[in-house]
């Protein structure tokens, strides 16, 4: 029996360290550090002084030339790079990479002279015009037509430059809707394509409610925010405006690649209601811009999960603040990171959970124009600004970590939580639960128990790869897809935990119900069927009664409530966990676990509060047969790392309290110290320690150390 459990313990360190070496990056393989870079804001022979500042801080890289389209192509059709070429030769010589930017997201002002129809229409019929950024249309054919030749031209100039390492498309791209005629033509041409016949179209969406009924295609409006439309209307609205992007983003991807080989991102925002699943399927690797402060890196730590969760290798931070974030139309000013030792701690989250790259918004103030407000890492006289020193160091430290951090990337999951923009969306349009905000909500309720339970876990889009999880949570899901419900039935059938619900599974495709079941076929073949249901909503009124659960003995989770979303449930096989108390519900089951072959379906008829979803998470995990990689106090990263030759522990503090976690490993240095740790780590505020695990024997070099 020992001899079987070592060769399955080396046998699995071979499939861990298989995966990680499949783990890609981009440019060297090393951790890259650096700032968005605006030289044409300033006279060129700053570059040489910008150079030698980077230098001195430990950066690496640089992203610009995204705004600058008026320097490339001041004239239709005439180009100029050289001094594009000239600032990236020189950052090249001195060992600082570039990432690129196409400039598509602000047009010069020649372009809205000759085709100002390039302007999206918006719904109240008013025309935008030149002077900020993403004011265009991106269905306008002109428009992608004159974005499609600047990408090309770059490309061309740039694809054996030695010193571009990546590309980016346009800049934060938003669900920014036009309204003119173009538009309205490629819509209904796209209800075609969908639905086939309008009498389908009448049938999936319930139009003979309030005498909606369609005769055809070309009457069915674009959708206003002034008028309450059909929910299936807007949902379908928005899945058009998301395609429409996606279309004007692959024209920019085809021309870079017709030249270039390195790999092409965009710089997403957390939150976006813009699909991300399917605006990244044609990228090369994940890129994310967090603006948060401190109060609140316990909501930005989902976004690094997210980014590694859809598969694409080591991620980048391609935004966040130096110090503080400011701008908008009225020049307001915020902190990030206010508190000694809290902007370490936020640029190391990223790199704690499978980052490649940070770079600071941005490297030197703007002298004029938009977003003077905002905090840099030089200011606009020309001094270093807030934080320098930390940057200077942490840039250090960066650069000491890289070779561990490159060679064992974040240890492979077990676990996955669901996120998806399309629900995000979805309950923009019909909240349901009053009050509830996706992104605030599913982190809050639903990410950080988990998170806390120390389960290391990623967050998955629905088209994901289930095939490598023993556990998933599935909440704030009313739209699953007819091909993830498929591959969930297989999947919880060949021995899957699957935990469903709160508020998943009742809207079908169209963002309307189900008539057969509240959840359709996952009712079928789960066992499990929902009776009637409560909407709670996120706030309970002073006079409300609560709803309170108690759970069954073998649980020893205490009485909570039931908050959010109330579900009374049925099995006629299935386990009860919990019972409502008192209310419309009283008695009624609220959790109930049902096996489902070789597996098993747990369904959540509302959200049981923290402690309790923390209990439960821990519980199912167990039954998967997946150990919490710590206990102690929660609002600590901690992320696992294994690699062919390192393995280790990335550990930092994200509050503002004193922490004490325990990781049941021996034997630990810090890299950035040098110092031998134990297994309990005493966390300082914002304390963060990049622990390597000792190895007493080494196995074969070809294989990863047990």
């Amino acid at each position: 029996m020992k001899k079987n459990s070592q060769l399955s313990t080396v046998f699995f360190c071979l499939c861990l360290w298989v995966q990680a070496q499949e783990t890609r990056f981009i440019g060297d393989k090393k951790v890259f550090y650096g700032a968005a870079y605006y030289p044409e804001a300033w006279d060129m022979k700053t570059v040489d002084e910008d150079i030698k500042r980077m230098k001195e801080l430990h950066m690496n890289v640089v992203r610009m030339a995204e705004f600058s389209w008026v320097l490339m192509e001041p004239s239709e059709g005439q180009y100029d790079f050289k001094w594009l070429h000239n600032v990236v030769n020189k950052l090249n010589k001195n060992g600082i990479s570039v990432i690129l930017g196409t400039p598509t997201a602000s047009p010069p002002v020649w372009m809205s002279v000759k085709y100002p129809e390039i302007y999206r229409i918006q719904e109240d019929g008013s025309h935008l015009s030149y002077g900020a950024r993403r004011a265009c249309s991106y269905t306008n054919a002109k428009y992608r037509e004159l974005s499609g030749k600047i990408c090309e031209k770059m490309a061309q100039e740039f694809a054996k430059e030695p010193g571009v390492i990546g590309w980016q498309t346009d800049n934060e791209f938003g669900l920014s809707p036009d309204y003119s005629n173009e538009t309205k033509i490629l819509w209904h041409k796209w209800l075609l394509k969908s639905y086939g016949t309008i009498d389908i179209l009448n049938k999936l969406w319930c139009t003979q409610l309030w005498s909606q009924k369609y005769d055809d295609f070309e009457q069915v409006p674009m959708p206003v925010k002034s008028i309450w439309h059909n929910p299936s209307l807007v949902f379908n609205w928005n899945r058009f405006t998301n395609e429409m992007i996606v279309e004007y983003q692959d024209i920019q991807v085809n021309a870079i690649r017709k030249y270039s080989k390195a790999p092409v991102t965009h710089d997403g925002m957390p939150g976006q209601s813009l699909d991300y699943e399917k605006l990244y399927h044609n990228l090369d690797y994940m890129a994310v811009n967090n603006y948060h402060s401190f109060e609140a890196y316990d909501l930005i730590q989902s976004n690094y999960d997210r980014m590694r969760g859809y598969g694409k290798g080591f991620h980048w931070l391609f935004e966040t603040a130096p110090n503080y974030s400011g701008g908008g139309n009225n020049g307001n000013t915020w902190f990030l990171h206010q508190p000694e030792g809290s902007m370490n701690a936020a640029i190391w989250m990223n790199h704690a959970l499978g980052g490649q790259g940070t770079l600071f918004w941005l490297w030197r103030q703007h002298p004029a124009g938009q977003e003077m407000v905002h905090g840099s890492v030089i200011s606009a006289w020309n001094k270093p600004a807030a934080n320098y020193e930390d940057i200077k160091k942490l840039g250090a430290d960066l650069e000491k970590a890289s070779d561990f951090l490159m060679n064992a990337p974040v240890a492979p999951a077990e676990v996955a939580i669901f996120w998806c923009h399309q629900n995000l969306l979805g309950l923009s349009i019909e909240q349901y639960a009053n009050g509830l905000s996706y992104y605030q909500d599913w982190t809050y309720r639903f990410y950080r128990p988990i998170a806390d339970a120390y389960i290391h876990r990623d967050v998955i889009p629905q088209s994901a790869d289930l095939s490598k999880y023993k556990l998933l949570f599935a909440p704030l899901m009313p739209y699953i897809t007819a091909d993830l419900r498929e591959r969930l039935k297989k999947w919880v059938q060949m021995g899957g935990v699957l935990v469903l619900g709160p508020m998943s599974g009742y809207r079908n495709g169209e963002w309307a119900a189900f008539t057969d079941h509240a959840m359709g076929d996952l009712e079928t073949w789960s066992g499990i069927e929902v009776a009637s249901r409560i909407p709670v909503g996120t706030l309970r009124r002073p006079s409300e009664i609560p709803v309170m659960l108690n759970f069954a003995d073998s649980l020893g989770i205490y009485t909570s409530e039931a908050l959010l979303w109330s579900e009374a449930l049925f099995s006629t096989n299935g386990r009860v966990l919990a019972t409502y108390q008192r209310g419309m519900h009283n008695s009624l089951p609220a959790i109930i676990e049902n096996r489902a072959g070789k597996g098993k379906v747990v369904v959540l008829g509302t959200d049981p509060g923290k402690d309790a979803l923390k209990a439960l998470a821990i519980k199912y995990a167990k039954e998967a047969g997946v150990k919490p990689i710590a206990i102690g106090d929660p609002g600590v990263v901690v992320a696992p790392r294994i690699g062919p030759v390192y393995k280790g522990v990335v550990v930092v503090n994200i509050s503002r309290e004193p922490k004490t976690i325990t990781i049941p490993q021996q034997r630990m240095t810090d890299i950035l110290t040098g110092s031998e740790e134990s297994d309990i780590l005493h966390l300082k505020p914002y304390e963060v320690k990049v622990l390597k695990i000792k190895q007493e024997n080494k196995l074969n070099s070809r294989l990863p150390p047990d």
